[in-house]
């Protein structure tokens, strides 16, 4: 086996931050979810998370306050509150999963590793 392999295997062995599993069983959003809240990420994960429930929070405040109006200024106006809530959320929200579509991608990437690397371990020693 070249060093090159060897080193990739305890790499993937040694595996620091836990982020990623090489488990046969394919991880479920919930994994993936706790996987994000573990990586170096973490702090930027968490603050996304937080800032979503915050612009969930004003959206249905906004709309409350939309309903709850008589002027059609100000119903307005508590619209567009609801409507930019809602966008950022959506944004945030889009991001988180791309984080957790980006775990997965890594995941995936190591699991092919460690498989190349036993190849490669399999066949120097069929060989000798």
């Amino acid at each position: 086996m070249t060093d090159l392999n060897k080193k990739i295997l305890e790499a993937i062995r040694e595996n620091d931050d836990g982020t990623i599993e090489l488990d046969a069983e394919d991880a479920n959003i919930f994994k993936l979810m706790a996987a994000s809240l573990k990586g170096a990420f973490r702090g930027v994960v968490l603050i996304s998370i937080i800032f979503m429930f915050v612009f969930v929070g004003l959206a249905i405040y906004c709309g409350y306050q939309m309903l709850e109006t008589e002027d059609v200024g100000e119903k307005i106006e508590w619209a567009v509150g609801v409507i930019l809530a809602f966008i950022v959320f959506g944004i945030l929200r889009l991001w988180f999963f791309l984080e957790l579509n980006r775990l997965s991608l890594l995941r995936e990437i190591k699991r092919v590793e460690l498989q190349v690397a036993l190849m490669a371990e399999s066949d120097r020693q069929g060989t000798n």
